[in-house]
């Protein structure tokens, strides 16, 4: 086996320190195999697979001196023969039985016929029992199965061909796309069916006076204690232009809603709600769903818009000069990951005017970037009042997010 990088590039930057560093762009490698065996394919002594370099690119890292099953597809452009490790290649282990190769090695003699099988698939994190569906093949011939206990099903022997294949669920689940397949002989496709209820949440969105709230993000929450925060996401969606909103398609259970869950932003001046009217997940209303339900509703009324105010600061360098260009954020302090932050760019002088709300309090924060380095300033705690001048930050820290210092387990890098 040969390996060749190709299109692995290198630039040199220069660091805010006056250092320099090499950024290195990742390519792809062309390894060349001496083919012991061919499963499918035109037979061949030698062939080329490309690869990505990078693992985080799902490149597949081959070493010299192995043997491996290689299942590649060829580029639609190029007819190159690609591979990753999201297909199933992988090395051969000595000694060792490959359940693939052994599969492959015995299609020769394997009985004619085709094999289509799948099962019924809960949402993950929810543990529902199987309903009793029917799963049917119509096509180059035409077949029905009754799932079992564990919501599996399988057609073995069917004639190679074209097949729509239909999942018909009984009364309280919502219905299931029908999927086009294609199976050759001694081949095999696999189809799964969700399980979706039908089952609804609904309800509006509106504002202090009655208004409609049109695009307000809403989430659909429930509980869960393996979580760190205690809560799964469920279901998300916009509200349309009458604020209505309609969570579908969703198991039994008790739910939670929140409206503009992400807080406030420059462009939309309210707070998180929680279904009927909380300002925390520990205060919200529980929505309890049964199976095949609609709730109807579960409406969430928005306070009064923010006052939007502007607010002033200034970031200077270690050495007392203006930090010109850096970033300038302004954290609201209730929402300091989920929400949208303030933002603006230091001017000659270091300064920058921020729009916030008024009466909010906020965490002010400084970031200046430069070859593969970031330092920061801040954070600085403040309560917004229109025209304050806030004290000046300066950038002393080795890093790029100084909110992280707010975390009591914050370790600075070295």
């Amino acid at each position: 086996m040969e390996r060749e990088l190709v299109s692995h590039t290198e630039t040199t930057v220069r660091n805010l320190d006056g250092s320099r560093s090499t950024v290195e762009s990742p390519g792809y490698y062309r390894v060349r195999f001496l083919v012991l065996q061919t499963f499918r394919g035109e037979p061949q002594q030698e062939i080329t697979i490309l690869t990505n370099e990078q693992g985080s690119a799902c490149g597949f890292s081959f070493e010299d001196a192995n043997e491996y099953v290689v299942f590649a597809s060829p580029n639609q452009e190029s007819g190159e023969f690609w591979t990753s490790t999201c297909t199933l290649t992988h090395k051969v282990e000595a000694g060792k039985d490959d359940t693939s190769l052994k599969w492959m090695r015995a299609l020769p003699s394997a009985l004619d016929g085709a094999t289509i099988f799948g099962r019924l698939v809960s949402p993950s994190g929810f543990t529902d029992e199987t309903p009793p569906a029917t799963i049917s093949i119509r096509g180059a011939e035409d077949r029905d199965a009754t799932p079992d206990a564990h919501g599996r099903y399988v057609f073995s022997g069917v004639a190679p061909g074209e097949y729509n294949v239909f999942a018909e669920m009984p009364p309280g689940f919502a219905p299931v796309r029908a999927m086009e397949i294609t199976v050759a002989n001694k081949g095999c496709a696999e189809v799964d069916w969700p399980i979706l209820y039908d089952s609804h949440i609904r309800g509006r969105v509106t504002d202090a006076t009655g208004n409609a709230m049109n695009d307000v993000f809403m989430v659909l929450k429930r509980r869960d204690s393996r979580l760190a925060g205690g809560l799964e996401d469920v279901q998300l969606q916009n509200t349309d232009p009458r604020g209505r909103y309609d969570f579908s398609r969703i198991p039994p259970g008790d739910y939670l809603v929140s409206a503009n869950n992400l807080g406030p932003s420059p462009t939309r001046p309210y707070p998180r709600v929680y279904y009927p009217n909380a300002d925390s997940d520990g205060e919200a209303g529980i929505v309890h769903l049964d199976a095949a339900s609609i709730v109807e509703n579960v409406d969430v009324t928005l306070p009064n818009a923010w006052k939007q105010v502007v607010v002033y600061a200034r970031v200077l360098q270690p050495n007392g000069s203006p930090a010109i260009g850096a970033d300038v954020s302004a954290y609201d302090t209730d929402y300091t990951y989920s929400g949208e932050p303030a933002n603006a760019s230091a001017d000659a002088q270091g300064r920058a005017a921020l729009v916030v709300y008024d009466g909010r309090t906020y965490y002010l924060t400084a970031t200046v970037s430069g070859g593969t380095q970031q330092r920061c300033a801040g954070p600085l705690k403040f309560t917004a009042k229109n025209g304050m001048a806030l004290d000046t930050i300066t950038i002393e820290h080795d890093w790029g997010n100084c909110l992280a210092q707010l975390s009591p387990n914050f370790t600075p890098p070295r």
